[in-house]
């Protein structure tokens, strides 16, 4: 069932080979793979890949989307399961943060070139009950995995003004001072407990005040999708843990696609050179090209940062 909704189109499409030199044997860790995308094309290339993600339906759909080469699909948290030393394409059923551990674990070590995709994929967004999409009217879940207690209705109940104004602004919000406010005062009367509610009342706000073709309510959903899954956290904690999973003059990417990702990935890599474990190949964000946007304006806003492992 993978034609549902359209396959999700991953930034930089078609440049990783340029980027990373991918060539036959090339050991490539893709910890977001989504709809497949970045890692079709390290196999196409002869790369030796392994994926993470903790998605059952996103790891089905990928594994739909590329017939030509068949993954052994391994549970993260399966202390029993064994990985071939042969092998050519190995899923991990986990949540990347845990990635070292498992890495440990499998005997897995030693990549070429490791990247991470920090924005979710058009299924995810436009999957129906999940509470992603401005476009949809439904409840305000927003957990990707299903076990974590706090959803985005939760957030905007108990949150108060200041706190919904901070986190609004991480995701660069210019107007998430007003939003704030009329949610404050909406949720006295009614509880803001759907899409098309929160997305009624920042549109009622914004008008067309937003530049270029983006939603009103692109950011504070964003903002919302965040926080609920954790993700400045769990990028905090995934980042340190690469560099030891890379051979020397192994290269770290990293997509974000927002300034407060992207700031986080930018010290990081900062602080890995000032220690002598990481050499910047960009001084500033690799952007995508006006040929990719022309293909897909979903990539607009994302921003790629690569580092070379010096040691």
């Amino acid at each position: 069932m993978t034609n549902l909704i359209e396959r999700h189109f991953p930034a930089y499409k078609g440049e990783l080979k340029k980027l990373y030199g991918f060539k036959s044997g090339y050991l490539f860790l893709d910890l977001t793979l989504g709809d497949g995308g970045h890692t079709q094309e390290a196999l196409e290339a002869g790369c030796r890949v392994v994926s993470f993600d903790i998605d059952e339906k996103a790891i089905q759909r990928a594994t739909g989307y590329i017939k030509n080469f068949r993954p052994i699909i391994i549970d993260g948290q399966d202390e029993m399961a064994k990985i071939p030393q042969n092998f050519v394409w190995v899923i991990i059923k986990s949540n990347f943060t845990q990635v070292s551990e498992i890495c440990k674990r499998f005997s897995l070590s030693g990549f070429d070139g490791i990247m991470t995709d920090l924005g979710p994929s058009q299924f995810q967004v436009l999957s129906e009950g999940r509470g992603f999409s401005f476009l949809l009217d439904e409840p305000l879940d927003m957990r990707l995995n299903q076990s974590l207690g706090v959803t985005a209705a939760d957030l905007l109940a108990v949150l108060n003004e200041g706190e919904l104004v901070e986190l609004f602004s991480l995701a660069d919000e210019p107007f998430a001072k007003p939003i704030a406010r009329i949610i404050a005062k909406q949720r006295q009367v009614t509880p803001v407990i759907t899409t098309k509610q929160l997305s009624d009342i920042i549109t009622r706000i914004k008008k067309f005040r937003t530049e270029g073709r983006i939603h009103p309510a692109t950011k504070v959903f964003m903002a919302l999708r965040m926080a609920v899954n954790l993700e400045r956290e769990n990028i905090r904690l995934l980042l340190p843990q690469l560099p030891n999973l890379l051979k020397k003059n192994g290269i770290l990417g990293v997509i974000s696609f927002h300034s407060g990702e992207d700031k986080l990935v930018k010290d990081f890599i900062d602080d890995s050179e000032t220690k002598g474990i990481l050499s910047a190949i960009n001084q500033k964000p690799i952007e995508p090209s006006i040929k990719e946007l022309s293909i897909s304006q979903r990539t607009r806003s994302a921003k790629l940062r690569l580092a070379k492992k010096i040691i």
